[in-house]
């Protein structure tokens, strides 16, 4: 989507359930849906659920400057919901995305799922790295930090934050919508160079001649 006129963005968050999504914008706007956040004037749209059973779903993202995907647990029933909403966008190119990580106030540890039988796990944050044993199944793996895994199970590029927000705080979710607002900021400039082009191109100019066939 292009800029609008005056700075004015929009950014939908994507989720689940819908009440994340809208636990996410209120702790961001209070109330309402817009918010001034540096020189932008953000609104939010909060869109859930499968993609597959919404008609609307595509076009409604398509309306987007950016791309908020929120979760929580990463067990593989969670992660096989977000890897469907996730595979139905726009590629990193098209649309600024940042996948953002809800968790609670003083929270040290997530929920995955055993990578053999599918147990599902809280593991702590400061065992990453570590050799662990899921108790269902016996099987030894190396614990991962929530971050890396749920990267890994995307496939995500470089180029796609992923951000810890703390649930309900607005500082922390203000700032997780800051660092997303930077690679729509981006894209708008991309755009806006785009639309420079096209002009340019409607425009008469005199062809350049190669010095070498002066």
């Amino acid at each position: 989507m292009s800029a609008a006129a005056n700075n004015k963005v929009t950014i939908l968050t994507l989720s689940v359930h819908e009440e994340m999504g809208e636990s996410f914008v209120e702790a961001v706007c209070g109330s309402g849906n817009t918010k001034k956040i540096g020189d932008h004037e953000v609104s939010f749209d909060v869109l859930a659920g499968d993609p597959r059973l919404n008609a609307a779903w595509d076009d409604t993202v398509k309306k987007a400057n950016g791309v908020a995907l929120l979760t929580r647990f990463l067990d593989v029933i969670s992660l096989d919901k977000i890897k469907a909403i996730y595979r139905r966008l726009p590629s990193e190119s098209d649309i600024a995305l940042a996948i953002m990580i809800i968790r609670e106030n003083d929270e040290s540890d997530f929920k995955m799922s055993c990578p053999v039988c599918g147990q599902k796990l809280w593991v702590r944050d400061n065992d990453a790295g570590k050799r662990g044993r899921c108790p269902n199944c016996k099987k030894a793996f190396t614990l991962p930090d929530q971050v890396s895994h749920i990267r890994a199970q995307l496939a995500l590029p470089d180029s796609i934050e992923v951000i810890r927000v703390i649930g309900g705080k607005s500082e922390s979710a203000i700032s997780a919508v800051q660092q997303l607002l930077k690679h729509v900021e981006g894209g708008l400039i991309e755009s806006a160079s785009g639309m420079d082009q096209d002009v340019l191109k409607q425009s008469t100019i005199r062809v350049q001649i190669n010095p070498d066939e002066m």
